[in-house]
């Protein structure tokens, strides 16, 4: 052993008079910093993220992979770089911009968080629930799901909108508390189990969401993001679907939130609803490009009524309409809707809707709906028509719906949303669409669209 050591020792000392002499007539000239993960070049995207967040907020977006920002035992994957500036464009437009309007220039400024964690997966629980965000001590938001965003898909960003949303009002809460009063309203409807309840289930016991259901700080949370993101026509819509009991509790859980933004941050609530609905709107792209299989709407409809003020026909249209209807009648059948179907391509179906008794028919007839450079629109009629029940039943109502097919077939449109659509609508669910002629602003069909 002590041969083995004395020879191992004798080794050192060359060694280090190698390296010394190394030392004395040498230089390296290697650049260390390419091993160091740390040190990276800004792209593009930095920059921006910068300019738009760093800079005027104070707020890193942090998009690079670290497994240690999020939970080790949870099976992430990272962004995709091509949708982090598309994604926090949407955060800044939907969810500062509207804050900055309406409680001034410095609230953001002073009350944001001071990072953003971006994941491209969802984060899969135990429970088989996900989350889609956290919000840690007002200082991080995460944000998982990043891989999925679309600008253009409104449901999507609505989605990505209300997560944020409910984040930041945890970090509101927790620099001003709201009023504890507010977990008395349905003390005794807060459940760990609330993955188990549906959202139609929640609403039924006056949770906006089976989320609201986990405890009080998540149900203000969730009555304030889904306010802000539903917007008021909806939020109202919701809300007055129900029973008195259940809308009553979510109209008294409304003025707690209302009354909190007012009281502690001197906002109102509703004109930063506005807001956010107003942004929301901007994001949605243009109506005519929004028709048909594997784009936003597939559906237009209305059962013409002159009562209807989100769908009020203009008076040419309807004339034709209540034409048509009358000679119906007489022909023994009773109009009651009509629809456009949109299809493949360039495809729209029009079907028109009518009873005898207690019997409900179709009658379709296929048009080429083709749109110019300048945004015109017009409807062709495709020669032949397929063969079927519903386009054999249109040859019997051919004639008594002359008006109305005549104010389709011969006149050019303009496609775009209703004057009367509601404010945070476009681009969703039940939206109102308008078919103004081309020639005349004040003549138009007029419809609810759907998905």
């Amino acid at each position: 052993m002590k041969k083995i050591f004395k020879i191992n020792l004798l080794a050192l000392i060359v060694l280090g008079t190698l390296m010394n002499s190394c030392r004395k007539s040498e230089t390296l000239n290697a650049d260390l910093s390419a091993l160091n993960p740390d040190v990276i070049s800004n792209t593009a995207l930095d920059t921006w993220l910068d300019a738009n967040y760093l800079t005027p907020y104070n707020i890193q977006v942090k998009y690079r992979w670290d497994a240690y920002e999020d939970d080790l035992s949870k099976d992430l994957v990272p962004p995709k770089e091509s949708l982090v500036q598309p994604t926090m464009e949407a955060v800044r437009d939907i969810w500062i911009k509207p804050y900055e309007a309406t409680g001034g220039a410095n609230f953001m400024k002073v009350n944001t968080p001071k990072q953003f964690y971006l994941v491209g997966s969802p984060s899969y629980n135990d429970d088989g629930t996900i989350t889609l965000g956290t919000a840690e001590g007002g200082k991080k938001i995460t944000l998982f799901v990043i891989n999925n965003f679309s600008k253009s898909n409104i449901p999507n960003v609505q989605e990505m909108m209300h997560v944020i949303h409910h984040e930041f009002t945890h970090i509101l809460n927790q620099k001003i508390p709201y009023d504890p009063a507010f977990a008395l309203v349905t003390q005794n409807g807060y459940t760990g189990n609330w993955n188990l309840v549906t959202t139609a289930t929640a609403r039924t016991t006056g949770f906006i969401t089976n989320y609201a259901q986990a405890s009080p700080i998540e149900d203000f949370a969730e009555m304030t993001s889904i306010m802000l993101t539903q917007g008021k026509y909806k939020y109202d819509a919701i809300v007055n679907a129900l029973a008195a009991g259940p809308s009553a509790l979510l109209r008294a859980k409304e003025q707690y939130v209302v009354t909190y933004f007012k009281s502690a941050w001197n906002i109102d609530f509703y004109a930063l609803q506005a807001q956010v609905s107003a942004a929301l709107d901007s994001y949605a792209i243009p109506l005519n490009t929004a028709l048909g299989i594997g784009k936003v709407y597939t559906n237009f409809a209305n059962a013409p009524l002159t009562a209807n003020a989100l769908t009020p026909q203009s008076t040419e249209f309807l004339n034709a309409w209540n034409t048509a209807k009358g000679l119906m009648t007489t022909a023994g059948f009773t109009l009651t809707q009509y629809q456009f179907i949109f299809g493949a391509g360039t495809l729209a179906t029009l079907r028109i809707t009518f009873t005898q008794g207690t019997t409900t028919y179709n009658a379709d007839v296929d048009y080429n709906l083709t749109t110019d450079a300048s945004g015109i629109s017009k409807f062709t009629l495709i020669n032949p028509q397929p063969t079927g029940t519903t386009y054999s039943n249109y040859t019997v109502v051919k004639t008594p719906m002359a008006a109305v097919v005549n104010y389709i077939q011969n006149n050019t449109f303009k496609i775009d949303y209703a004057a009367t659509n509601p404010l945070g609508t476009k681009g969703l669910q039940g939206a109102i669409g308008a078919f103004y002629k081309s020639t005349d602003a004040t003549s138009y069909m007029i419809g609810t669209l759907s998905f």
